[in-house]
């Protein structure tokens, strides 16, 4: 059911802007809602497919004639396609700004909340903290 609101949710959301763009208006932050909207769907996608396939969602095939070997001996052509998109569906959150950024931006940009406090614009930045 979560899936099925979050897809109507991002439904309404694009009619929303289409609506909005022809009388000349933005609504700030879409994208960066649709992008989080996104990545947990994908997420959700993911879990429900596997739970789904059961113990057989951890076969996988990485080419076509596997894929075809793989569907033959399941007897799910599905199989494959599920798999595939369950070991992507851990690149949305990160590519383009991970979740996390998304929603400082949402925060910061959209809300108007202030930001979290730190010296990076007073502090050289030899002495910045480096990762590890």
């Amino acid at each position: 059911m979560r899936l099925y609101s979050l897809g109507e949710i991002g439904r309404y959301n694009g009619l929303r802007l289409k609506a909005v763009k022809e009388a000349g208006g933005d609504i700030p932050g879409m994208p960066n809602l649709s992008k989080l909207a996104m990545s947990e769907m994908m997420r959700l996608t993911r879990d429900l497919g596997l739970r789904i396939l059961g113990p057989a969602g951890m076969l996988h095939a990485y080419d076509s004639e596997s894929r075809a070997q793989l569907d033959e001996a399941t007897g799910n052509p599905f199989l494959g396609m599920v798999t595939e998109m369950a070991l992507f569906a851990q690149a949305p959150p990160i590519y383009g700004g991970t979740d996390q950024v998304q929603r400082n931006i949402i925060g910061e940009r959209v809300l108007g909340l202030p930001k979290e406090p730190n010296d990076d614009r007073t502090r050289p930045f030899s002495e910045l903290p480096k990762n590890a």
